[in-house]
């Protein structure tokens, strides 16, 4: 048999409509989170191809029932700001996360988008996944897109809790000396 190719399982997934899939690695500790879109194969066909796990990810792709991803996390409460008002960025992108994702993602990346506003929508490094997010609101979106569906979303959110932790400490600080 002839190894699978990056394109091959490529086509593959485009065939199953790109699934969100899990990729256990052969050591059995190791698994890799693919989102369920098109960008989120492409963005993880580099990382399966370099651990050669390309034919593990094929196989798994054909017997779904191998992968069941675990259940994510719920969000977390959205910022206390947020509670009371409705953000003109949430009412341009509403239809989009309907879109875009599926109803047990859009909440969990609402709530981390919130958080990202909030902290005025800073540049952060998730080297789990060797991703930065940009410091900007198009990078965020970018980078919910990329990540819907994988447990980089509550990584994030968690990142941005605490950074806001971090700065609102330093702001104290600041203002108090």
């Amino acid at each position: 048999m002839e190894p699978i190719t990056a394109n091959a399982l490529m086509e593959l997934a485009q065939q199953h409509g790109y699934p969100r899939l899990v990729v256990e690695y052969p050591d059995g500790k190791s698994r890799f989170h693919i989102a369920g879109t098109r960008e989120g194969w492409k963005l993880a066909l580099p990382h399966l191809q370099r651990d050669g796990v390309l034919a593990i990810a094929y196989h798994t792709l054909l017997n779904p029932q191998l992968s069941e991803p675990p259940p994510l996390e719920p969000p977390p409460p959205l910022p206390e700001m947020f509670r009371e008002r409705e953000p003109l960025v949430w009412n341009l992108l509403d239809g989009w996360f309907t879109r875009a994702f599926q109803p047990d993602n859009w909440q969990a990346i609402r709530v981390m988008l919130a958080h990202a506003e909030a902290c005025n929508y800073p540049e952060l490094a998730l080297p789990d996944y060797n991703y930065t997010i940009p410091d900007d609101m198009a990078g965020w979106l970018t980078a919910a897109k990329l990540m819907a569906g994988t447990p980089a979303v509550q990584l994030a959110t968690r990142l941005l809790i605490a950074y806001a932790e971090r700065n609102s400490n330093l702001q104290l600080a600041l203002m108090e000396g």
